[in-house]
């Protein structure tokens, strides 16, 4: 906690469009920037596109979409500060917390190789946020959204994707990464068998009606 009130103090905050984005140090790296306005931007499209659903939790300004309340981009010093702020793994990329987007380090993303896809992932539970959507639904869809199903594919056997919804959330809560990768993957495909058997607009529908 005291690790997180000095990186507030000692920070740039930038605001861009509906977002604010901030980073550690008292200068701001424009090219940084840039680079993270270019990736939510791209969130922001991916997310409409798949979506097609303009009233859940986003709406359109000067043709794009957005988070209707605005968002908080906070950017973590380094691997280390981000799980200790979030209580994630540093196997992770991004988290939500208190309605802020909270990402490692410009450069950990892209040496990985998974920026866009990790905020995308997490865009998707922005803009599910405002429902009562359950775990394994919510996570889902942010894998189907965000394309990384593959990417988690190569590192578990499909076959032991387990179907119950108990089993997955409990995957989902784990702290092992394997544990966490098979969840991922049982959740998007517990997901998609939904959407395949009622359709995506019945789905979103359920979502907004907190029917599910």
């Amino acid at each position: 906690m005291v690790r997180l009130f000095l990186a507030i103090l000692w920070s740039a905050v930038v605001p861009m469009d509906r977002w604010v984005i901030i980073t550690s140090g008292e200068e701001v790296n424009r090219q940084e920037i840039s680079r993270w306005v270019e990736v939510l931007r791209t969130s922001e499209r991916v997310v409409d596109d798949y979506f097609e659903d303009h009233s859940m939790g986003v709406g359109w300004e000067n043709g794009v979409l957005r988070v209707l309340r605005g968002g908080v981009l906070r950017v973590a010093p380094s691997s280390g500060d981000f799980a200790a702020w979030t209580g994630c793994s540093i196997w992770h990329g991004a988290a939500v917390r208190n309605g802020e987007l909270i990402v490692q380090p410009l450069a950990v993303l892209e040496r990985r190789g998974v920026l866009e896809e990790v905020v995308v992932h997490e865009y998707v539970h922005l803009v599910l946020e405002p429902y009562e959507v359950p775990l394994w639904l919510n996570e889902g869809l942010a894998v189907i959204c965000s394309g990384q199903a593959r990417r988690l594919a190569e590192d578990v056997s499909l076959k032991d994707l387990p179907k119950e919804k108990e089993r997955i959330e409990t995957l989902l809560k784990s702290k092992d990464t394997l544990d966490l990768k098979l969840g991922y993957l049982a959740a998007a495909r517990l997901t998609q068998e939904k959407i395949d058997g009622m359709g995506l607009d019945s789905l979103v529908r359920l979502i907004k009606e907190e029917a599910l």
